[in-house]
């Protein structure tokens, strides 16, 4: 069996080595490490951690927050904790609105680290199991995620290339808004107009003319 992999984002040296070492004394891969934001974009798109360990206060421009944003725009099965010493409403709301796991505050005992990772890594693995579940939509369209097969009322629907990627998204997060930035990032790995954008989601909605497929205003789109 493999081992999780983690990332570390952690600008203080000393703690990123204490990091390291102690999630390889519990047996779990440290993948990547890095100090700041543009570096670890990179890692996470090469590395694919299953969990990151992040330090809100990070080198460069960009907060580990603003970090784990922009990661979400292309990754959103990643596990995140953040590690500070900060604790502010302010920052706390700001690092929730990042769908983060967890929030530790410095100094952070090894038994709080190493919990909370294990049951981070427990909760990916159960949301892991239920993807491999059959998604079933509106209008009688399903989606089986081990065969990457579309259905209608259990006949087989053939969709290709940027459409299927788009169902295959859209119905991975049924009844949550899919943003204009997770469609862009997930079919094209960069940002797209809103023509380009509303240019596929009218082949989709023309392909499977009778899906719940509805606009969000100002954020995206939600497959019901």
């Amino acid at each position: 069996m493999s081992k999780s992999k983690i990332m570390i984002v952690e600008d203080d040296l000393i703690s990123a080595a204490y990091l390291k070492k102690l999630c390889i004394e519990n047996d779990f891969e440290v993948c990547a490490m890095s100090d700041n934001a543009k570096d670890a974009l990179v890692l996470v798109r090469e590395e694919k951690p299953n969990l990151i360990l992040m330090d809100i206060m990070i080198k460069g421009p960009l907060s580990g927050c603003e970090l784990a944003l922009q990661v979400r725009t292309f990754n959103q099965e990643v596990e995140i904790i953040f590690l500070t010493a900060y604790s502010s409403d302010e920052m706390i709301d700001y690092a929730l609105d990042t769908r983060a796991y967890s929030y530790l505050l410095k100094p952070y005992r090894d038994v709080e680290i190493v919990s909370t990772i294990k049951m981070a890594l427990k909760q990916k693995k159960r949301s892991a199991e239920e993807l491999d579940q059959t998604i079933v939509c509106k209008s009688g369209y399903s989606y089986d995620p081990r065969s990457s097969k579309v259905f209608h009322y259990g006949d087989e629907i053939i969709l290709s290339g940027k459409v299927k990627e788009l169902f295959e998204l859209l119905a991975k997060h049924r009844g949550s808004a899919v943003s204009y930035e997770q469609i862009s990032h997930a079919l094209w790995s960069e940002a797209q107009n809103m023509n380009t954008l509303r240019a596929i989601i009218h082949r989709l909605k023309t392909q499977l003319a009778d899906l719940e497929l509805h606009a969000v205003s100002k954020t995206g789109y939600v497959l019901y």
